[in-house]
């Protein structure tokens, strides 16, 4: 199919300009977002080609914006086809699953601030202004605990989220790490064997209890390219819900709230706490509109251990080390310190 045959599927009407955008993550992760102007009205169609995006995601991706809208947040409305589906054509040589949305209403704050306030009046001490409204909702979202769908988010533990996928992400994480440790000079062995044991009793304490944690289903991708935002500044709402779904809250707000940063100095295991501190900022806001229970409280040290000390960044930060000595035993005695340190999540909470 062309684009006119697509946008055809969707409206009977010739549109005037249609400006395409490729949002790909590589080649087994296609995304084509097409602007499509008719003049009087706007929408947008997207078309993917993954392993996750089918019928029964973008089910749940209509419902999570419909509940959201509910709670009173701005998410534009998934448009189906003319014939009432979300069809599957063959674009581009892919076979890619095709949708339509409404034109946002307003700006994402990335855009607000490269067009409106470079002057960076919507960051204040390294946070975003809209971090503390973000959090609200995702906790009046945790509140409701929704239940009308099976399917995990992105930030799933224990259960992979695309179907090629052989394990979660967090024992993905935790395994490359340990692949390249594993390489480290013999006088390393035993502080890695110590740091990959101390990883797999935490992960094993949390999968005892986990499962009976509270869950909700999230859009689960909160960030500068995602919020909305009016001309203001102020927080109106969210959308793109493809990495959305069923989550254990908890889990959702440790892996969730340091993306909700000015920078990417969380990610380093050795530079500073900014990581914790954005935890434990989120877990002061939410609880203003949520009540963790007991299980929660028991359950954030673990999730914290299991998360933090091998997460993606720890990987990449061994392997810059390279065979400095310094480097190697800064950053083992960085993890190992982050999987044994003594931090009161529940005073937070």
């Amino acid at each position: 199919m062309d684009i006119n045959d697509i946008v055809s599927l969707f409206s009977e009407k010739t549109p005037v300009n249609v400006d395409i955008k490729n949002t790909s993550h590589g080649e087994e992760d296609f995304r084509e977002t097409l602007l499509v102007d008719f003049g009087e009205k706007r929408i947008v169609i997207k078309l993917s080609a993954n392993g996750f995006t089918d019928e029964k995601h973008l089910a749940m991706w209509e419902r999570i914006a419909k509940e959201y809208r509910g709670l009173g947040y701005y998410c534009p409305q998934f448009i189906r086809a003319l014939d009432g589906t979300y069809p599957t054509v063959v674009y581009k040589d892919k076979n890619c699953r095709v949708w339509g949305e409404e034109f946002s209403k307003y700006k994402s704050a990335e855009e607000l601030i490269k067009d409106k306030f470079s002057d960076t009046k919507l960051v204040e001490e390294g946070w975003y202004s809209f971090f503390e409204d973000a959090m609200i909702m995702d906790a009046k979202v945790a509140a409701c605990h929704f239940d009308y769908t099976d399917l995990p988010s992105a930030y799933c533990m224990f259960e992979p989220f695309d179907p090629s996928d052989t394990s979660d992400e967090t024992t993905e994480d935790a395994e490359k790490w340990l692949a390249i440790a594993q390489n480290l000079p013999d006088k390393y062995k035993g502080q890695v064997e110590r740091i990959w044991n101390n990883w797999l009793e935490a992960r094993k304490e949390l999968e005892k209890i986990y499962h009976q944690l509270p869950t909700s289903v999230f859009q689960a991708d909160i960030n500068d390219t995602n919020v909305l935002l009016d001309e203001d500044g102020r927080f109106k709402g969210v959308y793109d819900f493809n990495i959305g779904g069923r989550e254990v809250f908890i889990n959702y707000l440790v892996r969730q709230a340091p993306y909700v940063s000015t920078d990417d100095t969380y990610g380093s295991i050795d530079v500073d706490d900014n990581f914790l501190k954005r935890v434990l900022h989120a877990l002061d806001i939410v609880k203003k509109v949520y009540s963790f229970n007991d299980l929660e409280k028991k359950a954030a040290p673990l999730l914290y251990k299991c998360i933090r000390p091998l997460w993606w960044h720890a990987s990449v930060e061994l392997e810059e080390a390279g065979a400095d000595d310094e480097k190697i035993l800064r950053h083992l005695d960085a993890v190992e310190y982050e999987q044994t340190r003594d931090i009161d999540f529940s005073v937070h909470m």
